[in-house]
């Protein structure tokens, strides 16, 4: 369960500093997506480690059910 906690506040520190990315068009008011250019540094490390979390924290809620019933 120590590790569910773990976890969790790896993925919201992971989460929180990265930037929102609008899908609006720049037409319309947004800033466009510019998804065609892979992400570089900072947001590819944090990406990265959102990914990695994400499942881990998954498996492991999956595990506790199993172990709990």
């Amino acid at each position: 369960m120590g590790l569910q906690v773990v976890l969790g506040i790896i993925l919201i520190l992971a989460i929180m500093p990265q930037d929102s990315k609008s899908a609006v068009p720049t037409q319309y008011g947004g800033e466009g997506s510019q998804s065609y250019f892979k992400p570089k540094g900072k947001e590819a490390f944090l990406g990265r480690v959102t990914k990695i979390a994400a499942v881990l924290f998954f498996l492991n809620a999956l595990a506790l059910a199993v172990i709990n019933k």
